[in-house]
């Protein structure tokens, strides 16, 4: 038996900045993660804001491209442009950000094990058992309790009481040759990504990513949008093979129980309208790891004592995930033609020069965004030529 005090169940980004938080208070921490390399390709833009740059001291020699501007394409071809002076996001290589945060948590005390695939957890009164598999040799970790940053397709959620994801997606992408791409360019409208959106982001002079998201037929989607993408010129060659991942857009019922946590895309923090989970995962790891960490000193890992962890996430991220998701559902609802006529009622009232130059509008945090444009742009008792 290998003893931990805490066991975390997939060695992303968010698990791994778990690790690290508790190995640095002292804690004897184990990260299992099923792939047998480290810095392995993963379905992702890898896009993060300047604030999440900022906040977690990502090395500025891990990013490929920083951007300060970003356009918008129609169903018709209009075109919506946001530009600001500052740099507002930048394209990280998550290979090499994943094997960055790999390497924190090592040097921070706690055990990387690569190739171990969990299958089974048991949860006792005294803590909780955590089966794995290396190369078929079967092997058992004891810990107080466990994290689990295992990503969307994790059965363990479900199997331990705390439910299912209710709401979800498919994302596909895959690395492009593509000239004269400066900034990311998103493309609208039903034949495409039907509730969802396309994305062009380049990454170096010759390179950039192309990708979607769609609930159904994400493959027959992405085949047409790379089609369209050549057809234009946009697009040279693929130089590599599509990939896919499910994404969480609505948390399970529970992120927490007695001596368990979820965190990352498999408790659904992630930004509704994007798809993009990097900044809150890792915002709700620092969460978990200081309620943790709290509980062990008290010894309660109960199922009262772990709801701490619920109630701090709310209050970080509850009102900009119920607001994403709605606009996320709003957005499903309009057609080509009304998308286009939205377009041409932004252009006319110089919305994207008024949402360029607002302080309210951000990478991240869209939820306040939209507040601000209801309240202050397009309130329509405020301006009769309103949408």
């Amino acid at each position: 038996m290998n003893r931990y005090d805490f066991v975390i169940v997939g060695g992303g980004p968010v698990g791994c900045r778990v690790a690290t938080e508790l190995a640095k208070a002292g804690h004897h921490v184990a990260v299992l993660e099923k792939n047998t390399a480290v810095g392995q390709s993963v379905c992702c833009t890898g896009i993060v804001s300047c604030e999440c740059m900022r906040h977690f001291s990502i090395p500025p020699e891990l990013s490929l491209h920083r951007f300060n501007s970003a356009s918008v394409y129609t169903p018709a071809g209009t075109v919506l442009r946001m530009e600001r002076e500052e740099v507002q996001a930048v394209a990280i290589d998550r290979g090499a950000f994943n094997a960055y945060m790999a390497r924190l948590a090592q040097d921070s005390g706690a055990d990387y094990l690569l190739g171990q695939h969990a299958s089974e957890i048991q949860l006792n009164p005294d803590g909780v058992i955590v089966r794995s598999a290396y190369n078929g040799e079967v092997s058992y970790f004891s810990a107080r309790a466990v994290v689990l940053t295992c990503g969307f397709a994790s059965h363990f959620p479900h199997v331990l009481g705390l439910g299912k994801a209710r709401a979800w997606t498919v994302g596909a992408q895959v690395e492009v040759e593509a000239c004269d791409l400066h900034e990311v360019e998103v493309f609208l409208g039903r034949t495409l990504a039907p509730g969802y959106f396309a994305w062009l982001v380049p990454l170096d002079a010759k390179r950039a990513l192309a990708g979607l998201m769609s609930d159904k037929q994400t493959s027959e989607y992405m085949a047409f949008f790379i089609s369209e993408l050549q057809r234009r010129g946009r697009v040279a060659a693929l130089t590599g093979r599509p990939s896919y991942r499910g994404i969480t857009l609505r948390a399970p019922m529970h992120v927490s129980a007695a001596r368990v946590l979820l965190a990352g895309d498999v408790a659904g923090q992630v930004k509704p309208l994007t798809g993009g989970g990097l900044y809150f995962g890792m915002l709700c790891a620092d969460i978990a790891a200081s309620v943790l960490h709290g509980a062990i000193e008290k010894g309660d890992f109960s199922a009262r004592s772990m709801s701490a962890y619920d109630k701090k996430c709310r209050e970080l991220l509850g009102r900009e995930l119920r607001l994403g998701w709605q606009a996320h559902r709003l957005f499903g609802r309009l057609s080509d033609v009304r998308i286009e006529k939205l377009a041409r009622w932004a252009q006319r009232n110089n919305m994207m020069q008024k949402l360029s130059a607002s302080s309210h509008v951000g990478f991240d945090w869209h939820g306040r965004a939209m507040l601000h444009l209801l309240k202050d742009i397009a309130w329509p008792f405020k301006k009769k030529n309103s949408l």
